[in-house]
């Protein structure tokens, strides 16, 4: 297989594994979910959304240090991530307008 042949291999697996990660959540799946946004993790360490995904779940199951630590490897990846922004601020209790 050619180089570019698996990277469009990966790109196809890194949408499904999203897909079914947002499934899973959205199903209450938690440990399910986590598990499919650690395979997007491994094949594109740079996807911003896995990781802000990951923190959502953690922030819902009250393990909120892991959850900060998520969204704030989400905005390492993305500065402009605003909603993960808003997410880490809100745990961290800092009012955007203070």
């Amino acid at each position: 297989m050619d180089i570019k042949a698996a990277q469009s291999k990966n790109a196809g697996s890194e949408v499904n594994n999203m897909d079914m990660g947002k499934f899973y959540f959205l199903n209450n799946k938690f440990e399910e979910a986590v598990e499919m946004f650690n395979k997007v993790i491994e094949t594109n360490p740079l996807n911003a959304e896995a990781y802000y995904n990951i923190g959502l779940i953690k922030e819902s199951s009250n393990d909120i240090e892991e959850a900060k630590r998520m969204y704030q490897q989400a905005l390492n990846i993305n500065k402009d991530y605003a909603i993960a922004q808003e997410k880490l601020n809100n745990l961290m209790g800092i009012d955007k307008d203070e």
